[in-house]
């Protein structure tokens, strides 16, 4: 089972997405971004989803701070085009673990990100 940390703007709709989309795959846990980084620096979470308005502010920032730069990605931005698949296989082969979306592009940018982790096993 995969788990991801949920947290950020409409995290129940993230959550929703993913249990929709996950075909059973994953194990969501809703939670505060704060708690999400030190769960995933403790090998309990395998990846994060956060959403604010912007894809890139507040939706990974704590993130970046707690487990690093290196290990986090804007997805979708606000105003921006859909996720692009192969751009996210290509994060996840670089070890990226945590994802920022917009709250607009939640519906579309999930499923992509689901389809792409479990491609990457």
């Amino acid at each position: 089972m995969i788990r991801i940390g949920v947290a950020g703007l409409k995290k129940d709709l993230t959550e929703k997405t993913i249990i929709e989309n996950g075909n059973g795959n994953f194990e969501v846990l809703v939670t505060t971004d704060m708690d999400a980084a030190k769960k995933i620096k403790k090998g309990e979470l395998d990846y994060y989803f956060g959403a604010c308005n912007s894809g890139g502010g507040a939706a990974i920032s704590i993130l970046i701070g707690m487990i690093g730069y290196g290990k986090c990605a804007t997805v979708a931005k606000a105003g921006g085009s859909a996720p692009d698949k192969d751009q996210i296989k290509k994060l996840l082969a670089e070890g990226k673990v945590a994802f920022g979306m917009s709250v607009e592009n939640i519906e579309k940018t999930v499923p992509v990100l689901l389809e792409s982790i479990l491609e990457s096993k």
